[in-house]
């Protein structure tokens, strides 16, 4: 399968699910962002990587929300995607790399500011 077609494919499972969450009644799930969908090889699963920005604390919660409407969401994306042949099994999974990015940053701007106050010093 080319890569093309797998892309696209990840694309649309990713348009139909950020767009049924965010339409739910689940005030955790409308707050879920799309990071990246895995397709297997033979696309028979997908793996779904969300984030919630400003809600990591609220993980597991959010996870359960999930868990609890994942067979409806697969039921009701599956339909929105009548033309594929087959719909992946969809699994959620957390999106760590945002907030690996956010200590990244941090431990980048207490280096500079390190190295900012150590250059002070030496000039005085």
């Amino acid at each position: 399968m080319s890569n093309l077609r797998r892309a696209r494919i990840e694309s649309a499972i990713s348009r139909e699910l950020s767009q049924y969450l965010h339409r739910l009644d689940d005030e955790r799930l409308r707050e879920i962002t799309i990071t990246h969908i895995e397709l297997s090889k033979d696309l028979r699963y997908a793996k779904v990587y969300f984030t919630a920005i400003g809600k990591e604390e609220k993980k597991e919660e959010v996870m359960e929300a999930l868990a609890k409407a994942s067979k409806r969401i697969q039921k009701d994306v599956a339909h929105r995607l009548k033309n594929m042949r087959y719909v992946p099994l969809i699994s959620f999974h957390f999106d760590l790399s945002y907030q690996k990015g956010e200590k990244v940053m941090e431990i980048l701007d207490k280096v500079e500011k390190e190295i900012k106050e150590k250059e002070q010093n030496e000039e005085e």
